[in-house]
């Protein structure tokens, strides 16, 4: 981690570089007492500890580093001291004096801070690619009741679907795998919009349990294509059927079908019993048609 400390008071730029060696891991810290000296840097600091009192234009060293964290020691509070700067790329400020705690905790807040960014920023240009070929469909989030039940045979569908609530909501999104044991009141406790999947494979007393804890909350739960569960708030994508020319299709087909259909959502021993075959049979058919086990 790349640090800069430009202060001209020597003693307190000393101690905060003694403070931030000894708890932070393996900090390179560039220390200097002048403007000039502190954009004369050809490095990307993580962190720039600028003081708001060095001699020369502070907003120098502000626009060079706008890329990192920039921490001001600032000697009183007012429009050119804070404002102003604040609104030109500083991060946060510090007031003169102040206990090196206080600043060692304001840069693990904007370490975290800028990293969960950068991995918020990575995993939507992921979504953006992941739910390109997925079908867009506009719902009106003021006109939803919750809690709302999502039937398709793609997750991916319903996942674009919540995920497009959960903006529109400005929430984040809560996932609970359903086959999992459950902390209800966990769940209950739970501000975020609620995504659960595997409803399918709960029982009667479960589901009443579940409904009982997450009446009035916002809630999405997905249903698999074929179940029998109904509900009044149920959006339902259906799939495309592949047939033959005649219209129904082939038994080889089918099985063929089936496999590649359900070959990710179920395991070997459920997906044989529901083809009527044996397990040795279906890796049989996987040869036979050339599908990989995914």
């Amino acid at each position: 981690m790349n640090i800069l400390i430009a202060e001209d008071e020597l003693y307190l730029a000393q101690s905060i570089s003694n403070a931030l060696n000894e708890h932070l891991e393996s900090p390179k810290i560039k220390t200097v007492t002048t403007i000039n000296d502190a954009i004369n840097f050809d490095i990307n600091f993580n962190i720039v500890i600028l003081s708001a009192t060095l001699n020369g234009n502070i907003y120098e060293v502000i626009n060079k580093y706008k890329k990192s964290t920039i921490i001001l020691l600032v000697p009183y509070i007012n429009h050119d001291t804070v404002t102003a700067p604040l609104n030109a790329g500083v991060d946060t400020y510090i007031l003169k004096p102040f206990m090196i705690e206080e600043l060692l905790r304001k840069i693990n807040y904007h370490l975290q801070f800028k990293q969960l960014k950068k991995e918020n920023e990575t995993y939507k240009a992921y979504c953006e690619v992941l739910f390109k070929d997925i079908e867009d469909k506009d719902i009106d989030v003021d006109k939803i009741e919750f809690p709302l039940f999502i039937k398709s045979e793609n997750r991916k569908q319903i996942d674009k679907v919540v995920f497009d609530i959960a903006d529109k909501l400005n929430m984040s999104i809560s996932f609970y795998n359903l086959s999992d044991e459950i902390n209800l009141n966990k769940l209950k406790q739970d501000k975020n919009l609620l995504y659960l999947l595997n409803f399918d494979n709960l029982n009667i007393k479960t589901i009443s349990n579940l409904f009982d804890v997450i009446s009035n909350k916002k809630v999405v739960i997905e249903l698999k294509e074929d179940s029998s569960f109904e509900h009044p708030n149920t959006i339902e994508y259906k799939s495309k059927t592949e047939k033959t020319e005649q219209g129904i299709m082939a038994i080889e087909d089918y099985i063929k079908y089936i496999i590649r259909k359900y070959e990710d959502r179920y395991p070997d021993t459920e997906l044989s019993k529901k083809l009527g075959i044996s397990r040795k049979s279906l890796w049989e058919k996987r040869k036979k048609y050339g599908i990989k086990k995914k």
